[in-house]
């Protein structure tokens, strides 16, 4: 059943963006890969590796202007606050994969004070409805905890392709259980620019929250980025429950530039803290007994980096410092972001 359901997501995944109409063809929008790994700082523990495929759509008038959303439309044309005629519509899919493993990853047996083995495999729709000011982003992830996440493959084949040593206890891993995400997000963009053009600045606050079995949380934060020619979107998140595929800004509310200032690049730094009331990572399965480790509950992330865009291409390092999220975790964690947007 565990290899049924698997490639099922996988098949899915792969016909997300034909799954409205036989024979149209891709009508554009933006692609983006991310990839996450702590081997980028010189540790293998914790949140070890993320893998997000995504694809949003180009600038709607609606939803409906899109085939690919024609099997959502009846529950899109249902959510009052996404289908407002003033915003920018986007629609997005993704497939994504985390990987997690305790400190000690030679000990055969369970550590009941050590983060758990847990692996998360996923499938994401999301919308986004936007401005020149502010975007929000609304993301339903659908998928599974456990050995059908595949996360101890997945592992096993980069490890041994590195010649790395490859964990011991990935039996003592999470058990399988459905998982299901509901994230929401606001950006905002100050100050507003007409023209992005030159040496400029911008700061992009945001705030949100998580509700399901993987995740219950709230978090704010914010992005300060200083650079030239300052790309039109809204900013460089990592691989986070509400993140979606980079946006644009398009149509007259974009801010105007030159043609010959298409490539641009700039320096950020970014913080977001979450406030958690259950993470299946650490608390465990939601049923039976399962390893877990005593979480707390206000967690931080603290990235730096820089980025590169060529009109709306964008190519982003970052190295991300996430504070401690177990009580018996000795020190916090480092770890390497890198992340390819596509507009097509």
């Amino acid at each position: 059943m565990s290899s049924i359901l698997t490639r099922s997501l996988l098949l899915l995944s792969l016909a997300l963006p034909t799954l409205a109409v036989a024979g149209e063809e891709l009508d554009g929008g933006t692609f983006s890969v991310y990839f996450e790994n702590d081997l980028f700082t010189g540790t293998d523990r914790y949140y070890t590796n993320g893998v997000k495929l995504g694809w949003s759509s180009t600038d709607l008038a609606k939803y409906g202007d899109t085939p690919y959303a024609s099997p959502l439309l009846p529950i899109l044309e249902r959510i009052p606050f996404i289908n407002n005629p003033a915003f920018q519509k986007n629609l997005s899919f993704s497939l994504g994969q985390n990987i997690y493993t305790p400190d000690n990853t030679e000990a055969l047996e369970r550590l009941d004070d050590d983060r758990p083995y847990a692996g998360w495999l996923y499938l994401g729709f999301g919308v986004a409805w936007k401005n020149a000011d502010i975007r929000h982003s609304l993301s339903l992830n659908i998928g599974v905890v456990g050995s059908w996440s595949y996360g101890e493959e997945a592992q096993r084949v980069v490890h041994e392709a590195r010649g790395l040593a490859v964990p011991k206890g990935w039996d003592n891993q999470l058990h399988n259980e459905l998982g299901v995400l509901l994230a929401y997000e606001a950006t905002w963009r100050w100050p507003k620019h007409e023209r992005r053009v030159g040496l400029d600045w911008e700061f992009l606050p945001h705030l949100g929250f998580s509700v399901g079995n993987v995740l219950t949380a709230v978090n704010v934060g914010g992005e300060f980025r200083f650079g030239v020619n300052l790309p039109d979107d809204f900013g460089t998140p990592g691989i986070e429950p509400s993140a979606t595929t980079s946006t644009p800004v398009e149509g007259a509310e974009r801010a105007g530039r030159a043609r010959k200032f298409d490539l641009g690049m700039y320096l950020f730094a970014r913080a977001d803290g979450r406030a958690i009331a259950h993470t299946v990572f650490l608390d465990g399965n939601t049923f039976g007994n399962s390893a877990s480790a005593d979480k707390k509950v206000l967690v931080a992330d603290l990235s730096v980096g820089a980025s590169l865009n060529y009109k709306d291409t964008k190519v982003t390092y970052a190295v991300i410092y996430r504070t401690q999220e177990f009580e018996a975790q000795e020190e916090a964690q480092l770890f390497g972001s890198v992340s390819f947007n596509f507009a097509f």
